[in-house]
């Protein structure tokens, strides 16, 4: 039986129980799921663990978890992968952290591009739909989200993480490539300026390609992670 699987902010540790006070969780565990006294699930702390528990009881404002047993999870990132990505639409922004997190991605940067189509995201939103989707790919950590950075300042202060660039019109990209640290630049829409094409050669960063079909940036992202995660 597979149970329900639940992200905790709180470090487990070696605690035999819990109580938590999370709106947002109580309000999962009890009115979404409608789980009740007795009901085992899997929670995880980002430590890589996950724990089996049993609800033990519903307060006012807290629920109390007895934890069974923990295990090492497994489906962890093979390397460190750094997803730098241009700001696209809300929707299409959104999508793209979901599923760079059930891919494995461990960081994703958000970089405003010259031809970005918005300059910000809502952060509080991105690190929800991130969690949920580590909840249900099963992955036993949370991938980091950064703030927005413009493209120059990623490159600096990322200068230590070998990376690529993606654009069409470049040399195909081999998997020889893959170090055991990589970052992914991807562009928007519109693709890099010309501007944003020489910083990458003046900082060393390779530019590469998946092929002449120019890509939307979320089919690119997708593209790319697989060929880096796995």
């Amino acid at each position: 039986m597979r149970f329900h699987r639940f992200f905790l902010k709180e470090s487990i540790g070696t605690n035999s129980s819990v109580i938590v006070s999370d709106y947002s969780f109580i309000n999962q565990l009890k009115n979404v799921f409608r789980l009740v006294k007795g009901d085992q699930i899997i929670i995880f702390d980002n430590s890589g663990y996950d724990f089996t528990a049993t609800i033990d009881g519903y307060e006012k404002d807290s629920v109390s978890l007895a934890i069974i047993e923990n295990h090492k999870n497994m489906i962890l990132p093979t390397r460190e992968t750094y997803l730098f990505v241009s700001i696209v639409k809300k929707d299409n922004f959104e999508w793209i952290a979901e599923k760079a997190t059930e891919l494995g991605v461990s960081h994703i940067i958000p970089i405003v591009s010259e031809r970005s189509e918005k300059k910000d995201i809502n952060i509080e939103r991105i690190n929800k739909i991130i969690i949920e989707a580590a909840e249900q790919s099963g992955r036993g950590t949370i991938p980091v989200l950064c703030q927005v950075t413009d493209l120059t300042n990623a490159i600096i202060k990322y200068a230590h993480i070998k990376s690529v660039a993606w654009d069409p019109f470049a040399t195909k990209f081999s998997s020889k490539d893959v170090d055991s640290s990589l970052g992914a630049y991807i562009g928007p829409e519109g693709g890099w300026s010309h501007q944003e094409l020489n910083l990458f050669k003046q900082h060393g960063i390779e530019i590469r390609s998946l092929g002449p079909q120019v890509l939307r940036s979320e089919t690119a992202v997708i593209a790319v992670i697989s060929r880096l995660v796995f």
